[in-house]
């Protein structure tokens, strides 16, 4: 961004008029004040300038105030660039193109907790790419020792890594690599590359999280029950035979979820994970273009490039208006066979809370009302992954989803909120008795 463009993004949210010199004896607090606020904005991306406030009074003898905060501040944002101020927060610059973005990531900051390190450590974070864990330096000299220093090599470690921290999943992993000509010799050392990606991506501090990294909020929701809302996420590595199963059935992997991992018939096919996605995007295009949600255009295309909180965000006025869907019919130039699930997805999908009570080799068993208030038991494949490697805990498990009749098949809409509660044995006997009772109905397997 130039000079320039800084000055304009400054003049919409500041005003020139209230850039004033320094006071006396307030340099170094300015100084001070500026490093804090770099560490800030490239730890969380986004803070509230009271927060930010309460963490600098609480390592400094030296105070501050919010009108200081201002008045030593603005000259710096009207001349580096590097944050700035917009409404209540201090925000990183990457979201000076889009403040709308800066909205979004404060949704998914809500209700989490913040990471505040001590004084010494929260400053170090005033280096954009510092980080607290050499998980990723072990990734790049991993990457060096199989494919030797170049820039093939560099450049495909820093397209990875960006891709994995702040992507939905591993889909464009092979695509990246081969792009730079970076190829594995063998399963075992793709294996062992993959397990470092995901050392790394759960110990990697987001903003998304407050700071915190995956492994850390999801340790905090579980202890408070928060809901957890499961995106398409990194597959986990593949856990040895003999191992605990990484569902947290108890059983060893061989005898649970290698049933249906090595199968791969507990979720879709390649052509028909590629034909949900195509239909699930040219959807929520058009639901975002009608209904002006959020202003990134989203190309009805799989893989997709939009954050996935953004496509929630889309996904939820979908619901809310299924009509849409008919609309969408109406008025684009659709091949037949797409036009058939969407007429499904309008008439049969069934949004709710479900509770997933068993895994077994082509679904997981779920059980959940139908229309007439009766227990009925719904096998449900997963879309790139088997539900059980997408929830991986154990069972059982409360959902809320979004149900929708695929080919056949059930499935769910791509997004799950998970309640992390534990049920007590009793609760679990009540379960068993539930699945007995619905099992004389046989389980369902599509919505058609």
């Amino acid at each position: 961004m130039n000079k320039e463009e800084a000055k304009k993004i400054f003049g919409q949210y500041n005003r020139t008029s209230d850039i004033v010199r320094c006071p006396n004896g307030r340099t170094i607090i300015r100084k001070l004040l500026d490093s804090y606020a770099k560490a800030a904005v490239n730890l969380y991306g986004i803070i509230r300038r009271d927060d930010f406030i309460d963490i600098f009074n609480k390592q400094n003898i030296d105070q501050t105030s919010r009108e200081e905060l201002y008045i030593l501040l603005l000259p710096l944002v009207f001349k580096n660039g590097w944050y700035c101020f917009y409404k209540e927060y201090i925000v990183h610059n990457m979201f000076f193109d889009n403040f709308d973005h800066a909205d979004y990531l404060l949704e998914h900051q809500a209700g989490k907790p913040r990471y505040v390190p001590d004084k010494d450590e929260f400053l170090k974070y005033v280096i954009e790419d510092y980080a607290d864990n050499d998980h990723w330096w072990n990734v790049h000299r991993f990457m060096r020792d199989v494919f030797g220093y170049s820039k093939d090599t560099s450049e495909g470690y820093e397209e990875v890594r960006d891709y994995i921290t702040y992507g939905d999943g591993i889909r464009e992993l092979g695509s990246i690599l081969d792009r730079h000509n970076l190829i594995f010799n063998g399963e075992k050392q793709l294996q062992e590359f993959l397990n470092l990606i995901m050392l790394a991506k759960n110990s990697t501090r987001l903003w998304e999280n407050n700071g915190h990294t995956p492994s850390e909020i999801h340790e905090i929701l579980s202890k408070r029950n928060k809901n957890i809302v499961k995106f398409p996420t990194l597959q986990r590595a593949k856990a040895g035979r003999n191992d605990p199963c990484p569902c947290g059935s108890g059983k060893k992997y061989k005898k649970c979820c290698a049933l249906f991992d090595d199968t791969k018939i507990a979720q879709l096919t390649p052509d028909e994970c590629r034909l949900f996605y195509e239909t699930w995007f040219g959807l929520i295009s058009f639901v975002n273009e009608r209904e002006n949600v959020i202003k990134v255009k989203i190309k009805p295309e799989y893989p997709n490039a939009v954050n996935e909180m953004m496509v929630h965000k889309v996904r939820e006025v979908l619901w809310e208006k299924p009509g849409l869907i008919d609309e969408y019919i109406r008025e684009t130039e659709l091949p037949e066979e797409r036009i058939d699930i969407l007429k499904l997805w309008r008439t049969k999908h069934k949004k709710g809370m479900i509770f997933i009570l068993e895994y077994q080799q082509e679904y997981a068993v779920a059980i959940t009302s139908n229309e007439q208030g009766e227990d009925r038991l719904y096998g449900i494949k997963g879309i790139s992954n088997s539900i059980a490697n997408t929830l991986q805990r154990g069972l059982p498990a409360q959902i809320e989803t979004v149900l929708l009749p695929f080919k056949g098949k059930i499935i769910y809409d791509s997004f799950m909120s998970s309640m992390s509660i534990g049920f007590a044995e009793g609760a679990k006997a009540a379960f068993r008795e539930m699945y007995g009772k619905a099992i004389k109905h046989g389980i369902i397997t599509s919505l058609e």
